[in-house]
């Protein structure tokens, strides 16, 4: 919950992990409103190491969680954004997504007077995937208000308007969006442009995860241009109730 002195909390945005937030929600986390960035997988394993960690310059996974936790709590100052790190170590060094326990953590921070951010699952993350699922069971009966974001980079590495034919299997758009077909108008995205203030702090946002820009630019080359795909932000805002929603593939408890 947020501090006393802190100022009230409008928006809520829920981050699978550290720059997901920067990479596809910018537009919400900018300055002038008064945001909780919350990231889920923000805890720190015991031990091992992983293959991305290694290839973004970390020598373990408990260094990898050190550094990224660093750098996130550097960009959401940039932003003004308050943070907060669920003690989830990322999917690598785990089995399961502990569902229960993320429901229970996000519950407390889901009230009517709140803007909801959520990942769709775009890319078939199973934290991304988790993560949505956790949102949606702890929003129901809440009366927030719940809007749905594109997971960047999977959303645009086939380019933004790419039929999802052409779209790799995990970064399929319309199979997540079934999923909420009853709650967002699935035809009719917000497709948001930002503008070049709003473009410099996103740019700003993601050097601060500097460890990550090497891994990404593989798959992605050039991602970071100034006119290239992060200048769009993709939303889907529910219209309806938020019932409770039984875990997903990748996310059981």
């Amino acid at each position: 919950m947020p501090d006393q002195d802190h100022p009230a909390i409008t928006d809520v945005v829920v981050s699978p992990h550290f720059d997901d937030g920067a990479l596809s929600v910018a537009s919400v986390l900018r300055e002038g409103r008064s945001v909780h960035l919350v990231t889920v997988c923000g805890g720190i394993p015991t031990e091992g190491d992983d293959e991305w960690d290694r290839l973004c310059g970390f020598e373990s996974g408990p260094a990898a969680a050190e550094g990224r936790a660093a750098e996130d709590r550097a960009a959401a100052a940039l932003a003004g954004n308050r943070v907060t790190h669920l003690p989830v170590p990322d999917a690598p060094y785990r089995t399961d997504f502990p569902f229960d326990a993320v429901v229970a953590a996000l519950a407390p921070l889901l009230r009517p007077d709140v803007r909801v951010w959520a990942p769709v699952g775009i890319g078939s993350h199973p934290d991304h995937v988790g993560t949505r699922d956790a949102v949606l069971t702890a929003a129901a009966g809440t009366g927030c208000h719940l809007v749905f974001y594109a997971d960047c980079p999977y959303a645009f590495g086939s380019g933004w308007d790419a039929p999802d034919r052409e779209r790799p299997p995990a970064d399929r758009w319309e199979p997540h969006l079934a999923a909420l077909a009853h709650l967002v108008d699935v035809a009719s995205p917000r497709i948001t442009r930002l503008d070049d203030p709003t473009m410099r702090l996103k740019i700003a946002m993601l050097r601060c995860h500097a460890s990550q820009l090497a891994g990404l630019s593989v798959d992605h080359p050039h991602f970071m241009a100034w006119e290239g795909p992060l200048r769009q932000e993709v939303f889907w805002p529910a219209s309806a109730l938020i019932p409770g929603l039984e875990p997903t593939l990748g996310s059981s408890a």
